[in-house]
């Protein structure tokens, strides 16, 4: 079923989801990590009594790892894969090893974005002291892209969009001795490191379950935003699998909705974009590995405006959740599903609401 402003589907509810890799390595990785805790889970009780529903929390992402995004979660768990699988070394190597094989190797990382993912694989260049190369897509800024510099990396921004970056990351990359792309996005005859990027993601996932367990309560759905489809893919994954039946609501931007399209098409497709405040989803193509998770465990799927999204920001500033828009991007999807006029998505008055906030504040044009 769908609308002009949301798609639904039904049958998603009973739907099951199967890992086939054990993921509790890339969360026993992430602990070894300098620096590792948990993000924190900010109840927000004034939108769950305006909503009618029994609570909604933020997982806010601003500060992970020290940088202001979850990315790292997935960046360092495919870069640690990717090196681990170049040298021949095993899973529960040291980050020292795994540093020391990557300099012998003269491995150099390769990536496309739109920020937040190319920041957090320059911080794993910087980390293991090997270099780092991003694309950028004409849409860039001059502010992320300073950021990205300031990790040590070398940035090229290029004329065509997000795709082109990609490609030409992956021409590059290809063309290197030692060369290794890290990109959270999957395309043909390239799926493995795409996969392990989507693995990193469900340590946020279980924490968040941990921290709602600690209060005795269970999630009854989950909000998150879509670019690519890496943490969206992680989310379907943790909400569908072992019998948790969480309900999965996505959020795109109105003018980069490449998932909300495909979904009400029947297909998967790519489709033109156009800039948004939401930078970090500004994408035309679903990763082709995440298409037939999205298409069979996304119980709704709507698009936001730019203004929407930028009064979702204030409000989260407001209280106590530093986001950035697409962070806010999920307050503002909340709001659309949970209307009184519409009841296609009905919760319940006992929800328990997760709003995933996936970065932290930064500048932007106010629309």
């Amino acid at each position: 079923m769908s609308s002009s402003k949301m798609y639904t589907n039904p049958a998603a509810r009973s739907w099951t989801y199967q890992y086939e890799t054990d993921i509790q390595l890339a969360q026993d990785f992430h602990k070894r990590l300098p620096g590792y805790r948990p993000s924190p889970l900010v109840p927000l009780p004034a939108v769950a009594k305006e909503l009618g529903v029994k609570n909604v929390f933020v997982k806010d992402e601003s500060n992970r790892l020290g940088l202001p995004a979850f990315k790292i979660l997935g960046a360092s768990w495919g870069t640690f894969r990717a090196i681990a699988e170049q040298t021949g070394l095993s899973l529960d190597s040291s980050l020292e090893t795994i540093a020391e094989a990557a300099r012998k190797a003269n491995t150099t990382l390769f990536a496309a974005t739109e920020g937040n993912h190319g920041r957090a694989v320059a911080r794993m260049g910087k980390l293991l002291g090997v270099p780092t190369r991003l694309l950028m897509s004409r849409f860039a800024d001059e502010e992320t892209v300073k950021k990205i510099e300031g990790e040590g990396a070398h940035v090229v921004v290029i004329a065509g969009d997000y795709d082109a970056a990609v490609a030409k990351a992956s021409e590059e990359a290809n063309n290197a001795s030692g060369g290794l792309l890290i990109q959270d996005n999957a395309f043909e005859g390239y799926e493995q490191i795409p996969a392990w990027i989507v693995e990193g993601y469900s340590t946020l996932l279980v924490e968040a379950e941990q921290q709602l367990a600690a209060q005795g309560l269970k999630a009854t759905a989950m909000v998150t935003p879509i670019g690519v489809g890496s943490l969206g893919h992680a989310v379907v994954a943790h909400c569908k699998s072992d019998g948790r039946e969480v309900a999965v609501v996505t959020v795109e931007p109105e003018t980069a909705a490449c998932l909300h399209q495909n979904l009400k098409a029947g297909k998967w497709t790519t489709i033109e974009t156009s800039a948004t405040i939401m930078n970090g989803m500004n994408c035309g193509t679903v990763s082709p590995i995440s298409w037939s998770v999205f298409q069979n465990g996304v119980d709704a799927s709507v698009t936001v405006s730019d203004l929407e999204c930028h009064h979702a920001v204030q409000y989260l500033h407001a209280n106590g959740v530093n986001a950035g828009p697409c962070g806010g991007a999920s307050l503002a999807a909340l709001r659309k599903v949970l209307t009184p006029d519409d009841t296609s998505l009905d919760l319940g008055v006992d929800a328990v609401l997760v709003l995933l906030s996936t970065e932290g504040a930064r500048g932007y044009i106010v629309p």
